[in-house]
């Protein structure tokens, strides 16, 4: 088993949709654009906040910073309340923690954010020894973050694996020169056929699953 597990946090450990979606449609009524469904967080959650608007209602460059701030207002109010763990994450987590592996989160999501949810979650939180998120002023590249793990364990990137649920995840693992496991429940990859082009070293189906996908590898 690799010596390292590095998992994302929105769609891979926690399912966050229902609070972002929440807080966009929000934000977006409030400037004038039509709510959008579900459907349309494919792919776009583990983009930047920034695109994530751009992308969805087709938002203005001009209209964007009054979009941001709103919607970290909501978010911090509402949207941190609506996080759904995904079912066997804890077991998979514990199990991979017992068979001696470190556990990291890598995340472009805000730093009070994530460690808000672990503080709810505490008996997920505590599994984790680093959690590398961002800073509301500094948004960094997710294939230097994946690095900045590695060098604080000292551990080879060929020692561990990145588990993530989008095309930014798998893009990251390339640059940082690690292995990828696609998880295919989340909110990036539609199909497996989205990710095949990855070439992950292992396709999860569900969140139960980690543990032993990852002990294959």
């Amino acid at each position: 088993m690799k010596k390292l597990v590095i998992l994302g946090f929105d769609g891979t450990i926690a399912d966050t949709a229902p609070g972002i979606l929440y807080c966009m449609n929000t934000t977006a009524m409030a400037m004038g654009y039509n709510p959008v469904p579900h459907e349309a967080l494919f792919g776009v959650i583990g983009v930047s906040l920034e695109q994530g608007f751009m992308n969805i209602y087709g938002m203005k460059q001009d209209e964007i910073e009054y979009a941001m701030n709103n919607y970290s207002k909501l978010y911090s109010m509402k949207g941190e309340e609506m996080i759904l763990l995904y079912d066997g994450i804890q077991n998979s987590l514990e199990t991979l923690k017992n068979g001696g592996a470190k556990l990291a989160i890598v995340t472009q999501k805000n730093r009070k954010y994530v460690s808000n949810m672990l503080d709810a979650y505490r008996q997920i939180g505590e599994l984790f020894d680093i959690v590398c998120a961002t800073d509301v002023e500094i948004r960094r590249e997710k294939s230097d973050m994946l690095m900045d793990v590695f060098n604080r364990f000292e551990i080879d990137p060929a020692d561990a694996v990145f588990v993530g649920d989008s095309y930014v995840d798998a893009e990251a693992a390339a640059a940082a020169g690690v292995d990828f496991a696609a998880a295919l429940y989340g909110w990036g990859f539609r199909s497996r056929e989205d990710a095949e082009k990855y070439n992950p070293k292992a396709y999860i189906n569900n969140a139960a699953e980690i543990a032993k996908k990852i002990g294959n590898i």
